[in-house]
């Protein structure tokens, strides 16, 4: 069974990194900024299916292999672990090594054509953007976050009837394997953990409402309508993995406090059960969706075609990957290459609001 779910990590990580450009918005490739007039040129269209078959074959023969070696040499657990590791990082650092290889050939390609050249650039504002953004109410984000601190009451109500040892970590066939002393910071560490992971869902949710809209002048129309909903289903994902962390570690919270309800066949299923759930739901996300709502089809106008482009930020972007901006106020940003958001590393916000989570939960961990 532990073959089998790292092989699904294994295979859902490279489908996905293989057709990510099929995700992205027209207007960007490997994370460099295509005007209108160019997103179907030959060559561009070529990197990304080289960047395809490329990923996807490597990953595909790794699997197999993978798959192979489980099977055959009969490993132990620790080894079988270690290496299904492993091979999920070789898996990320190849589609990687392989995507700035695309950058680099892009972003020549566009110098050297001169595909900025007669172009007006300009930037779209909608001042009425932040009114008629829909997300999720931010009281629907703290109900999980209510839910912990009663918890955490509970479980200091119950403090006296738990065990002397408590379970910090369990293995892949869902027997803790891992124990702490009793004490009143122990026993909540891990409700502590969640609140921590339930305000950065919230922050996620709530960065995207003072995050700039990046609207294609040449629709405008079409662009704005995808944006907002692309923030929508955002936050409904945001919201989505937010219950579901809330359920799985309050379950396994509550069976240290009653070990009663506990069950190895439960601890090992429902994680497995989360993990494959959050997968289909982000698949089903970037499919549907898409980069900056790009997949979503909305009522829109037709191109213009005037010699207007937008802005160019390709000197913000580095490697396509990392946005730094100082003149930009906005915390968060959508990807270039991915589905989903960014920080604008630039700002000084930005690393409080990745740091501080990491620290956190780095230090309630060390503490046990």
């Amino acid at each position: 069974m532990i073959i089998a779910l790292f092989g699904f990590i294994l295979l859902f990580i490279t489908v996905l990194q293989a057709f990510m450009p099929k995700f992205l918005k027209p207007t960007e490739a490997f994370g460099v900024y295509v005007p209108e007039g160019h997103t179907k040129d030959s060559v561009v269209v070529k990197h990304k299916s080289n960047y395809t078959r490329f990923v996807l074959t490597f990953g595909i023969i790794l699997f197999f292999g993978y798959l192979l070696w489980g099977m055959t040499q009969n490993p132990s657990e620790e080894m079988l672990v270690l290496v299904s590791v492993i091979v999920q990082f070789i898996t990320l650092f190849v589609s990687i090594s392989y995507y700035f290889m695309m950058h680099v050939r892009v972003k020549k390609l566009k110098e050297t054509q001169g595909w900025l050249d007669g172009k007006s650039e300009v930037r779209v504002v909608d001042v009425k953007f932040q009114e008629k953004l829909k997300l999720i109410p931010r009281v629907i984000f703290i109900i999980p976050m209510i839910v912990t601190v009663g918890l955490i009451i509970y479980t200091f109500m119950k403090y006296d009837q738990m065990p002397e040892m408590i379970p910090t970590h369990w293995g892949p066939t869902g027997e803790a394997d891992a124990f702490s002393e009793k004490t009143y910071f122990s026993v909540i560490a891990l409700p502590l953990i969640l609140l921590v992971m339930q305000v950065m869902f919230l922050l996620m949710s709530e960065g995207m409402k003072f995050s700039g809209a990046r609207i294609n002048p040449v629709n405008k129309k079409t662009s704005l309508a995808q944006q907002l909903a692309f923030r929508r289903y955002t936050s409904l994902l945001a919201l989505f993995i937010t219950i579901g962390i809330t359920l799985l570690l309050g379950y396994f919270h509550l069976q240290t406090i009653h070990p009663e309800i506990s069950s190895a066949l439960v601890m090992w299923f429902l994680p497995l059960a989360f993990l494959i759930l959050i997968f289909i739901v982000i698949g089903i996300y970037a499919i549907k969706v898409g980069q900056s709502g790009s997949k979503l089809k909305v009522e829109g106008d037709s191109p213009t075609v005037e010699n207007k482009i937008a802005i160019d930020e390709d000197r913000y972007w580095k490697g396509g990957l990392f946005y730094m901006n100082k003149n930009d106020p906005s915390i968060m940003v959508e990807k270039r290459f991915g589905v989903g958001w960014t920080l604008n590393f630039a700002h000084p916000i930005s690393w409080i609001v990745l740091l501080v989570p990491l620290i956190l939960i780095f230090g309630i961990s060390l503490l046990l």
